[in-house]
């Protein structure tokens, strides 16, 4: 009986090696061939059997299990990665990115260099700017629509305001209900700079003049937001203790709040797509899951590692104005691209 069992596994293992492979070509001793466990007239190892039947299961556990979506089978394929083809050109650390839609141009913030690096629309690097070498630990930009650039600078816990026509730089402190602000991420939307605030984890949106004109809060979170932003007129923010994404009307109001459940073990940052999917950046995973309009899972793709397409320390998502997907990846000290 446990020959005929091992001659039935045999077969299976054989229909699904792929074409042209001998199972033993690994030089561990399996066989495609059946054979009695005792290993009699064949020379083979009496062990040989065990490990051909585990190979067995264990190929079709991995083949009958849930399904996944490999980062091969996705609808979303590598494009392209922002160009740096000199080493003094190329990124260190960077950490968020800024598209500007009427330029056509990508502006990364590489924070371990302290400049910022514009690219074209197709990647190719454009120019570097280091604002004179004054940036202090730059984390992210937007640019207004009176021309100035905005940056958060870590180094010096400042959103600095930076007139290119003028030539001028200048650090300014934040303030909300008498507390001092703590900049992290950054977004621009209808004249208003929103900045979440590190300390409190709040969005505080303010005016040009940098007066705080409204609060972006969460009662139930343990530690406020992690990540945010703006699409169709809602504010997305991500609770990353809480795995949870709670939606905002503009005017402050919660209205929708959704929970991530197990497909996500530590959601970093978020991005709503052109057809109002939710794309969830999970930072241990080094993998991104989408849901639907409503909230349900869908698949995840990408994974760790070096290689194009991959990830290895991913700090930010965000979709630019041609629906393409864009990965700030700053282990890999890369900006990826990915199109359905």
């Amino acid at each position: 009986m446990l020959k005929y069992r091992t001659a039935r596994l045999s077969n299976i293992v054989r229909a699904r090696r792929p074409p042209g492979r001998a199972i033993g070509e690994r030089g561990r001793g399996l066989s495609a061939s059946p054979r009695s466990c005792s290993g009699k007239g064949d020379g083979r190892s009496p062990g040989a059997a065990p490990m051909m039947i585990f190979a067995a299961l264990l190929l079709l556990l991995l083949t009958c299990g849930p399904a996944r979506v490999s980062a091969d089978d996705s609808p979303w394929q590598w494009t392209m990665a922002l160009k740096q083809n000199l080493l003094k050109d190329s990124m260190i650390m960077p950490t968020s990115l800024y598209i500007d839609e009427e330029r056509e141009q990508y502006y990364v913030v590489d924070s371990g260099r302290n400049r910022i690096l514009s690219f074209t629309r197709d990647g190719e690097l454009l120019t570097i700017f280091n604002a004179g070498r004054s940036l202090d630990t730059p984390f992210d930009m937007v640019r207004s629509d009176d021309g100035l650039i905005w940056i958060v600078e870590k180094g010096r816990n400042s959103l600095t305001s930076v007139n290119l026509k003028e030539k001028s730089v200048q650090p300014m402190t934040l303030r909300s209900d008498g507390a001092l602000l703590y900049p992290d991420r950054l977004e621009y939307h209808d004249g208003l700079l929103y900045v979440l605030d590190k300390m409190t984890g709040d969005v505080v949106a303010f005016d040009l003049g940098l007066n705080p004109v409204r609060r972006y809060a969460c009662g139930d979170c343990i530690e406020g937001f992690i990540d945010f932003k703006i699409h169709g007129d809602r504010l997305w923010a991500l609770d990353n203790p809480g795995g949870k994404i709670v939606v905002f009307a503009m005017d402050g109001t919660v209205v929708e709040r959704m929970d991530l459940g197990d497909p996500v073990t530590y959601p970093y940052s978020l991005a709503v797509g052109p057809a109002g999917y939710i794309y969830i950046l999970d930072r241990q995973k080094r993998n991104i899951a989408v849901y639907d309009k409503n909230g349900t899972y869908k698949y995840s793709f990408l994974r760790y590692g070096f290689a194009r397409g991959e990830m290895y320390y991913p700090t930010e998502i965000r979709f630019d104005p041609w629906g393409r997907l864009c990965v700030t990846d700053e282990g890999n000290a890369r900006v990826e691209v990915f199109s359905r």
